[in-house]
């Protein structure tokens, strides 16, 4: 049974990011841009922290304004869930969770698999995560339930034969069998439940050579239609750790050393020993080389996955047959006109680095 949610649900006093179109609000890039072709209108404005802002930098190190965002979590939220993945993000945010003594109820897991169940397709099988996630548990001493709310094939199928009406939801981030947390709260609409807050591991900051810094969407997976989420690394109530983000960034291009995986090296980012450490799913590329979501690895395994049963291969052709039709109706959107390069990022409000 698959419970739609067609409205936003909100965390009490957390600036979520948004898009506008005129004067309207939306949680769905996909409607946004809708909407956009629609009434004529050229592209969605994308907002974070809605105003633009100057910044000295930080009084508080990265260090200590994680801290300084565990004790916010524990002072506002009734109950804390985080969606753990394995990797280096979402590593952090749990690492300081326990070392911190953070509120922490539950940690979520979701896996995916269009065609059937197996042990390969998703990365928490993997590369065998359980134990890795037990030994930080232990390392802590502590006992945190662990769920696990799987995507099946029955899942994708009925999504894939209604798509048409997903542009709130389902179809958001692309990638045939890719969803998110909103995804998440239909097929398991307990997670609605007892006030608990979702906690993401997304999204780190663009900097520019004049020491300019801005979100694009894509930097938080186009997430922002899940329900009751809170984005640990951007919160305009400790503006203190995207901005020290920001900075590491800014310090790197300086030494012409910059790579999302030297930030995390050099703010701390703690390593599980898998190959998530060096996100194994993507392959290098010279950076004016399109980043194209179909040959991703973890794209294909999904792919490869629904393609072995009628069921998944059904989902996989009702999937294609939608693409091809919203590619023709909505090319300007997408890189290179292409759906399977992935959707044209929007660029969040401006803020500056003055030291």
């Amino acid at each position: 049974m698959i419970t739609p949610l067609k409205e936003k649900l909100f965390v009490k006093d957390y600036q979520h990011p948004y898009y506008t179109v005129k004067d309207k609000t939306f949680y769905s890039k996909s409607l946004a841009i809708k909407n956009c072709k629609d009434i004529g209108w050229e592209w969605p404005d994308f907002s974070v922290w809605t105003t633009s802002q100057k910044f000295t930098r930080p009084k508080q190190t990265f260090e200590q304004a994680i801290k300084t965002q565990c004790d916010l979590i524990s002072d506002t939220c009734d109950k804390v869930r985080l969606f753990y993945s394995g990797g280096r993000d979402s590593g952090l945010v749990l690492d300081r969770m326990l070392r911190y003594e953070c509120k922490l109820d539950e940690i979520a897991v979701y896996r995916r698999y269009p065609g059937k169940l197996d042990n390969f397709t998703n990365e928490w099988d993997k590369f065998d995560l359980l134990p890795v996630l037990k030994n930080i548990l232990k390392k802590y001493n502590k006992e945190v339930p662990i769920k696990f709310y799987d995507v099946l094939p029955e899942h994708f199928n009925y999504y894939s034969k209604d798509l048409e009406n997903q542009l709130y939801g389902y179809f958001s981030n692309l990638g045939f069998f890719r969803n998110s947390v909103h995804t998440i709260a239909e097929i398991y609409p307990e997670i609605l439940d007892n006030n608990f807050v979702n906690i993401l591991g997304h999204a780190c900051p663009d900097v520019t050579d004049d020491k300019k810094f801005y979100w694009t969407d894509l930097a938080f997976n186009l997430a922002f239609n899940d329900p009751n989420t809170m984005y640990f690394f951007v919160d305009k109530r400790n503006t203190d750790l995207a901005v020290n983000m920001a900075y590491a960034i800014h310090d790197l291009k300086k030494q012409n050393v910059f790579t999302e995986r030297h930030m995390k090296n050099y703010l701390n980012f703690p390593k599980n020993g898998t190959p998530l450490d060096n996100d194994w799913t993507t392959t290098e590329k010279p950076l004016n080389v399109n980043r194209r979501w179909i040959v991703e690895k973890k794209d294909i395994l999904a792919l490869a996955n629904a393609l072995q049963t009628t069921i998944g291969e059904e989902s996989y052709t009702n999937f294609v047959a939608f693409y091809e039709k919203f590619e023709k109706d909505y090319k300007k959107f997408f890189t290179n006109g292409s759906i399977y390069n992935d959707w044209i990022g929007s660029v969040s409000e401006m803020h500056e680095l003055i030291d």
